[in-house]
């Protein structure tokens, strides 16, 4: 879908931001900000404080005319932000909610392509944006590469079915009208992508795509992190298929689900048995592997070009040992959440740094 409207500055002040927050002083000063540089005033943003200890709410308070709401004790994400949906009135006093993660940061027209897209269909309940990777090291350049390829092949194909699996964190925005219908306590670990299948399953109106609404996060920087909220993402996945039903619904929905993360499986599975297809046929399988990484190269040119991002073409030697990592932790999940039914529920936290790079791009200090 093209957002080609453009909203005034009286549809602008019709949106407010909440900003849900568990120990985020590092790097929310730098996401308040970039919402601000973005149109959207303090006294429209919304920091919840879900019990932090490291003087988060502190930095939120810096902002004049800030709102802040701090749970005490720790409630989670989803509660949080609908503590602050029912204590600041905000589905009466809003047309559209954006929820930002605190480790993330807009470009300066994140608003106004987000609200050009409500614009064009009055349907339209809940638009999401195109999450960018900042560069850091050789792994969130491979998460560039991922984030590139995946709303580039499957994002924008998506959204012209309508079968828009899960609106990330930290570029998502509703419309408010939409927000008491949905589920805010279900537990799951990816509430990003329960809230969309909600959408779906209840049949409230379309979830739109843009790429033009652009949102920088930050993304593990270690091999380990990396595992971990890879763990969580697919655990969470196969705990909101169970919750909602998925693919059982008789949806369109659910026929996208089984269609991805049936390939998945069934790539995944592939990629496992390499070593013993390498003994077997290693003639075959060395030229499978000249030929995926022929792609992968490609799609890295691209990727590098497009992004003005050096590093991932600098990087794709090492993307097909992530999927190797990508395939095992898959397997693994749907091992212990599908067939072995342990639900796990244990948040990952993924450790926050300070790039100078990106700081000096949104005219932060270093230090």
């Amino acid at each position: 879908m093209t957002c080609e409207a453009r909203p005034s500055v009286a549809r602008i002040e019709q949106i407010c931001v909440v900003i849900p927050a568990f120990n985020e002083a590092l790097l929310i000063r730098r996401c308040i900000q970039s919402v601000i540089d973005a149109g959207v005033p303090a006294q429209h943003i919304y920091v919840v404080d879900d019990g932090s200890d490291d003087g988060t709410g502190l930095v939120a308070r810096a902002f004049d005319g800030i709102n802040l709401l701090v749970n005490n004790p720790k409630q989670g994400k989803l509660p949080g932000i609908r503590n602050a949906l029912i204590h600041f009135s905000l589905a009466e006093r809003y047309e559209y909610l954006a929820i930002l993660d605190a480790d993330s940061h807009v470009a300066p027209d994140y608003f106004s392509e987000m609200l050009a897209c409500f614009l064009q269909d009055e349907n339209t309940v809940l638009v999401c944006g195109a999450p960018h990777s900042e560069r850091h090291n050789w792994l969130t350049a491979y998460r560039a590469y991922e984030y590139a390829v995946t709303l580039r092949l499957y994002r924008q194909g998506q959204d012209a079915l309508g079968v828009i699996t899960v609106a990330p964190g930290c570029a998502s925005v509703y419309r408010t009208r939409i927000l008491y219908r949905l589920q805010w306590d279900a537990r799951t670990l990816v509430e990003d992508m329960d809230l969309t299948v909600q959408i779906h399953r209840l049949r409230l109106g379309r979830v739109a795509y843009t790429r033009h609404a652009v949102a920088f996060t930050q993304d593990p920087r270690t091999l380990r992190e990396y595992i971990g909220q890879l763990t969580r993402w697919y655990r969470g996945t196969w705990q909101v298929m169970r919750l909602r039903g998925v693919p059982f619904g008789r949806q369109r929905i659910d026929a996208e689900f089984a269609l991805l993360l049936g390939e998945g499986l069934l790539f995944s599975v592939t990629m496992m048995c390499l070593p013993v297809l390498a003994m077997l046929w290693p003639t075959v399988v060395l030229r499978w592997f000249a030929i995926d990484f022929s792609i992968v190269a490609v799609l890295a040119v691209a990727c590098s070009v497009t992004l003005r991002r050096p590093d991932v073409l600098a990087s794709c030697v090492v993307f097909s040992m992530l999927r190797f990592v990508n395939c095992a932790v898959l397997l693994r999940s749907f091992w212990l959440e599908v067939l072995r039914h342990q639900q796990c529920f244990d948040w990952f936290s993924v450790g926050r740094y300070v790039d100078s790079r990106t700081n000096a791009r949104v005219g932060l200090p270093h230090g």
